[in-house]
């Protein structure tokens, strides 16, 4: 298990930081147009502009002694001491972006004015899907898009309601692989389920080593719930230089176990590759 003062948490995320398979990098123009967007769209051919999936998710942290720190992280509607984080995961699985570390009383909205204008001198002409406790209006607007709320459904032009309508149903579609992004990084490590470190240095450290070995897997691995969604008539996997076709669930399931053990190997030798920070 990696912990905030352990040897392997600290190379892990030492290694990890540079390695192209785990680092946590914005698409480029060149990624976004020809990979992200034409993915989404095999999936959902009405956008042709969506590159990923944002979600914010909270974990449970330790109480601290001091007064204004422990207000700051205490969340009303978890009624507990939490973190709060946002992911953004890319059509392949990995993170592509993130903000972690945020008191738990900030709620998604609020995060998000952290960092607004840094992802839009990036992302261009492209968008990304959220769901509604997200802005979607002012400095996000034409950025972030997702479902529309009954309220703003009632208020829609008769002309224009059944087309907003539409497209809301497919964002609320493309939306769910926020969850399978979240639901595949909580999954693989059980550390998000017991109380991060009080200490902030710590705390850090042990998210940036999940998320770095959450792309290293996704990576190395291949395959995901969102990879394989999004590409739905997908069935030729690699193993090695060998190309097999298959229609079998079963096979598919050994062939991403058999991955994922050779994942922790592969990542296992990284780390003992080196003996000095």
């Amino acid at each position: 298990m990696l912990t905030s003062d352990s040897f392997d948490g600290k190379k892990a995320v030492k290694l990890l930081r540079s390695h192209p398979m785990a680092r946590v990098t914005f698409p480029n123009e060149a990624t976004m147009t020809p990979l992200f967007a034409n993915m989404v769209q095999q999936r959902e051919p009405s956008v042709n502009d969506i590159i990923g999936f944002m979600d914010g998710v909270s974990f449970p942290v330790e109480c601290t002694d001091e007064r204004i720190t422990q207000n700051a992280f205490y969340c009303g509607y978890d009624c507990d001491t939490m973190v709060n984080n946002i992911f953004t995961y890319g059509p392949y699985g990995k993170v592509f972006f993130c903000a972690i570390n945020f008191p738990g009383s900030w709620a998604d909205g609020s995060l998000t004015a952290r960092f607004l204008h840094e992802m839009k001198s990036k992302i261009g002409s492209y968008k990304i899907c959220v769901d509604q406790g997200f802005p979607r209006s002012g400095d996000a607007y034409g950025m972030l898009v997702g479902p529309v709320t009954k309220r703003a459904a009632r208020r829609l032009h008769r002309d224009i309601r059944d087309y907003y309508l539409r497209i809301s149903n497919v964002h609320t579609s493309l939306r769910q692989a926020s969850e399978w992004g979240m639901r595949g990084l909580q999954g693989t490590f059980p550390r998000c389920e017991k109380r991060l470190p009080s200490d902030s240095k710590k705390r850090c450290r042990v998210l940036e080593a999940i998320i770095l070995i959450h792309n290293f897997r996704t990576d190395y691995v291949g395959h995901n719930q969102i990879k394989l969604c999004l590409t739905p008539n997908m069935r030729v996997f690699k193993i090695s230089k060998v190309t097999i076709v298959s229609r079998s669930i079963t096979f598919v399931l050994a062939i991403m176990t058999a991955r994922l053990m050779e994942a922790e190997v592969t990542l296992k030798m990284i780390l003992m590759s080196r003996h000095k920070f």
